[in-house]
């Protein structure tokens, strides 16, 4: 028998940490789609006895693939630019670990940035993005593109999931400045819209 009132709480737990990493959906609109799940799947829920590490790590996967395809929904909708892996890999090969492009301002043609969709993403966007990679992820990319080594297979997958986490960064970084834009109201100074929030 499947117990509500845990798969709810453990439901809410989930959702709202999922929606601190996509700040575009919201918890209560994941949790309510956790719970369909559950609804859907009673059968397989009621007849495994799942421990609750197994509750949260389902809970967790059906979480992330909705918040992915309102990612993709929203991106489609506000016609924002999408930030890719080569792009973020050429942006850490040829500018990041420069000194000297770090003491110029950045342009469209000196390497240090990437425009697009009127958005400079520049070094210290990216530096914000490779600061909050944990330290195993930040190493592997200073490792490939600092020190030029070569990497084994293990290290180039480690090497590849760390860009994805610097896109993914810096997409949420253009999504979030997006919505706050949306809080403002007006020509000239910006203005503060109430319950815009």
């Amino acid at each position: 028998m499947i117990d509500w009132t845990e798969y709810t709480r453990i439901a809410e737990s989930v959702a709202k940490k999922v929606a601190s990493e996509y700040p575009f959906t919201d918890a209560e609109d994941i949790r309510q789609e956790i719970l369909l799940h559950v609804a859907e799947k009673a059968a397989t829920y009621e007849a495994k006895d799942y421990p609750g590490g197994q509750v949260r790590n389902n809970f967790r996967k059906v979480a992330v693939a909705y918040a992915g395809r309102e990612r993709a929904r929203f991106l489609h909708h506000s016609a924002q630019y999408v930030y890719t892996s080569p792009e973020v890999r050429l942006l850490f090969e040829k500018a990041f670990f420069s000194p000297e492009l770090w003491e110029k301002p950045p342009t469209k043609d000196d390497g240090n940035s990437v425009t697009a969709g009127g958005i400079v993403v520049a070094l210290w966007d990216l530096d914000r993005a490779y600061g909050a990679l944990a330290p195993a992820d930040a190493e592997v990319i200073a490792r490939r593109y600092d020190r030029e080594e070569t990497l084994n297979a293990s290290d180039l997958m480690r090497l590849s999931r760390a860009i994805d986490k610097v896109t993914r960064t810096l997409n949420n970084g253009v999504m979030k400045r997006d919505q706050a834009a949306a809080h403002w109201s007006g020509p000239g100074p910006r203005r503060y819209v109430a319950g815009a929030e």
